[in-house]
């Protein structure tokens, strides 16, 4: 009796895998465009992020995928006037300035090139849902604006109550510096399709530099997570 049960088993796990895997036509790859806003973890204020990509995948009708992408990367937070006494301490005191010793402003660009594997979940003709990693090259320029040394006064009543205090110097150094190192990128990509083959998509990816014996001695990090929306075309 257990012969026909386990045939049973293994007839309905084909089944579904099938219906999870089966594709309704031969198009074969996709080309698509994404932009989405990256979160840098380095950086103390991280801001005017922008991510883009362009990204290659070839189908199948199995499990497996492979693709190519570029991408790039962005934040600034960088003060043009930190150079200006004047205007930093000016800034400084003001009620929404983070300063402080060790207060950092930055900046960084990557731009990278990588190949992508991917762990489909659900790949028909309508929906494509899967896991991925990928591996390659990135170079990044970054920089950026740092306190080291702040003075304050504070001000006091004749009973010795405090009344406020104020910064009135201070002293900063910038840092600057290109870094090339190899990266990888776990994502989660899911895609609608359309039945004219555009499809729309979304993805969470994870960039990480491999380099993790130099991971203090630059002045921003590449590493990022994003969100990203894309939009594209099978063919």
């Amino acid at each position: 009796m257990k012969y026909p049960t386990l045939w049973l088993l293994v007839c309905a796990a084909l089944a579904q895998g099938d219906l999870l895997y089966a594709q309704s036509d031969t198009l074969k790859s996709n080309l698509a465009f994404g932009v989405g806003i990256p979160t840098h973890p380095d950086m103390d204020i991280d801001e005017n992020g922008l991510f883009l990509s362009l990204n290659y995948r070839r189908n199948s009708n199995g499990v497996f995928n492979w693709g190519g992408f570029l991408l790039r990367s962005s934040a600034n937070s960088e003060l043009d006037f930190f150079e200006d006494t004047s205007r930093m301490l000016e800034y400084l005191n003001s009620p929404n300035s983070p300063g402080g010793i060790g207060t950092s402003w930055a900046k960084i660009e990557t731009y990278a090139v990588g190949l992508q594997f991917h762990f489909n979940v659900l790949n028909r003709s309508k929906h494509f849902l899967s896991f991925s990693g990928g591996v390659g090259y990135y170079i990044s320029h970054s920089s950026n604006q740092r306190l080291v040394e702040v003075t304050e006064e504070s001000l006091f009543t004749i009973e010795g109550e405090f009344i406020s205090s104020s910064i009135t110097d201070f002293e900063g150094e910038t840092r600057s510096e290109r870094k090339t190192e190899p990266f990888i990128m776990p994502a989660i990509t899911y895609q609608y399709i359309f039945k004219n083959d555009f499809f729309l998509g979304a993805e969470a990816n994870l960039f990480l530099d491999m380099d993790t014996q130099e991971l203090t001695q630059h002045p921003v990090l590449a590493n990022f997570y994003s969100f990203n929306l894309y939009f594209g075309k099978r063919f």
